[in-house]
């Protein structure tokens, strides 16, 4: 164990293990990185700039991932605030809207990745700008298969919930179809 000012301590974890918070915080700031970066890079609106390695379908498939998660987002947000929920019923909701709300948060950090994305089609690197968007996308599917992980979890944590399971699945069917856009992407990188 590390000492000093740097020395998180461990904490108790599942089964009695001593375990720490930080590792998991500093890899979910790099995966979350490669998530955002990939969205960013991605998410350039068709005719904004030459699509020199994505092609206009793939900028468009792309696109969709903004309003669907936003689509999400509200919905799981609206049934939160149902009055008639269950507290069992409220506590999966709004899991869920803190998953989707972590995500949100993170994406806005990084809105300024589109502009640097805009400077590198200008550069003239394909081979560099397709490098980055490949790094991007792998490291953004393999997060998304991680988060899928853990609403998959909770999803099961509130199946006996109709109105919660059915909006965590919502959000299962976001990361499904947010890695499928990804995955038809990869094979041009």
């Amino acid at each position: 164990m590390r000492t000093g000012s740097g020395a998180h301590p461990p904490v108790e974890g599942a089964r009695g293990r001593r375990t720490s918070r930080v590792p998991h915080g500093l890899r979910f700031v790099r995966h979350r990185s490669a998530i955002l970066i990939a969205l960013a890079l991605l998410t350039v609106p068709p005719g904004s700039a030459p699509a020199r390695v994505l092609s206009d379908g793939d900028l468009a498939s792309v696109a969709r991932i903004k309003p669907l998660f936003v689509d999400v987002l509200n919905d799981v947000s609206q049934s939160a605030q149902r009055a008639d929920l269950s507290g069992a019923d409220s506590d999966c909701l709004r899991s869920t809207l803190r998953a989707l709300l972590q995500i949100s948060e993170e994406l806005k950090g990084y809105e300024s990745l589109i502009t640097i994305e805009g400077e590198l089609v200008d550069f003239g690197d394909d081979a560099t700008l397709k490098s980055v968007l490949r790094f991007a996308v792998e490291n953004a599917l393999k997060i998304l298969d991680i988060e899928r992980r853990r609403l998959g979890e909770l999803s099961d944590q509130c199946a006996r919930y109709p109105l919660s399971a059915a909006k965590t699945r919502q959000a299962l069917q976001f990361i499904d179809s947010t890695q499928a856009i990804l995955r038809a992407v990869q094979p041009r990188l």
